[in-house]
């Protein structure tokens, strides 16, 4: 009776690395059951990184304002100035400088074009004779640079420059108006030296009849 109970194996107790273990085969058994839900699993993984590392943009995108950048000193300077003298500022230093603006800075910057050309007629409206005023607005409205570049004495005084001048806008007076309505000046540029321009009769050199 002894030796029957002694051959009798004993039933060992269950611990916790036995508990461990069978959690880890069922589910190992589980993944084998449906393939599906682990690959589902690793692909949400996958969008879950690619999307964490995604920039966040914004929803609504609101244009920045254009802000001019602010004028240095000098730029201020020359602003002022040149709204107080009438001028524009790229003519304050030689203004300041020699009192005037030479018909050799305006007539460049007529050349230029531009910008450069407006703020060049603007000083020469009030450089030039004033009855030639008439003549350089009808030189701008026409785009008659040619005829006025003509007007320029390089190597002369600034007078024979006044003389080409207003020859020119006589000339622009007395001429007749063509068909196309397009009028234009005649004689431009004629040579500043005396004795040139349009003879005007002398009343006191008349032939006079001979005396009896």
């Amino acid at each position: 009776m002894t030796n029957e109970k002694s051959k009798t194996p004993r039933r060992r107790r269950r611990n916790c690395h036995d508990r461990l273990r069978a959690m880890m085969l069922e589910a190992r058994r589980r993944r084998r059951a449906n393939p599906a839900e682990s690959v589902a699993v690793q692909l949400l993984a996958l969008f879950t990184i690619l999307l964490g590392r995604m920039p966040v943009v914004p929803s609504v995108v609101t244009p920045t304002p254009y802000t001019s950048p602010p004028l240095s000193p000098g730029e201020a300077y020359r602003r002022d100035i040149g709204r107080r003298l009438g001028i524009p500022p790229r003519y304050v230093g030689v203004v300041l400088a020699q009192g005037i603006v030479p018909y050799s800075v305006l007539f460049d910057h007529v050349r230029r074009g531009g910008k450069s050309r407006d703020d060049a007629m603007k000083v020469l409206r009030q450089r030039a004779p004033e009855p030639c005023r008439d003549w350089l607005d009808h030189v701008e409205q026409w785009g008659l640079w040619s005829s006025l570049l003509l007007c320029h004495v390089r190597s002369g005084l600034d007078e024979d420059t006044d003389v080409r001048l207003l020859r020119s806008t006589l000339a622009w007076l007395d001429v007749e108006t063509p068909d196309d309505g397009v009028p234009g000046p005649a004689g431009a540029g004629a040579p500043a030296t005396p004795g040139l321009g349009p003879d005007i009769p002398d009343p006191d050199e008349d032939p006079k009849p001979p005396k009896p």
